[in-house]
């Protein structure tokens, strides 16, 4: 039997993804976003190079911008059974989990002008939607991908590496920023 992992809070969200580092995509001007926490900026020019707006248009669109996190976790995970001549079989299976993750902002605005905008403000994480199934120690196995029950036991289910993609949006289309 598989466990579904099915994470709704930031707090479970977190934690899963401290250690993944957000270098992996484009240098951005003013781009600063700590995955654990959600926190960070946004700066405006940012925004307008993924839609391609000007200052008019961000300043009309900012209430409709919005931000997510998408995470991909890679786990190692082996299943052991007792073959029919009574010795031990294992198959290692990789598995992989997705994450989506809401990210509150405000928008900021120029403290000598208030009503030009100067980026957005990232805030904390918010719902977080969960795909696929990591396996836990000691559950029921199949040992075969072609889903062969040989009335196994995961053995052991390591985490191999993990990346993730702040993204913006606006209007149904979604930009990665890094």
């Amino acid at each position: 039997m598989h466990v579904k992992a099915t994470l709704t809070t930031a707090g479970a969200f977190a934690g899963a993804v401290a250690a993944v580092v957000l270098a992996t995509g484009p240098a951005l001007a003013a781009v600063s976003f700590d995955p654990a926490t959600g926190t960070g900026f946004v700066g405006k020019g940012d925004v307008q190079t993924a839609f391609g707006w000007n200052n008019k248009q961000l300043q009309t669109n900012a209430s409709g911008v919005s931000f997510a996190y998408d995470a991909t976790t890679h786990y190692s995970a082996v299943c052991e059974w007792i073959t029919g001549a009574g010795t031990k079989g294992q198959k290692t299976h990789d598995v992989t989990l997705n994450r989506h993750t809401s990210v509150n902002s405000t928008v900021a605005y120029d403290a000598r002008v208030q009503t030009q905008i100067t980026g957005f403000n990232l805030t904390g994480l918010a719902a977080t939607s969960t795909t696929g199934t990591v396996p836990a120690v000691g559950e029921a196995c199949v040992g075969s991908d072609e889903g062969v029950d040989h009335n196994g036991t995961w053995v052991s289910v390591t985490e191999t590496g993990s990346t993730g993609s702040l993204s913006v949006g606006y209007g149904g289309v979604s930009v990665p920023l890094t």
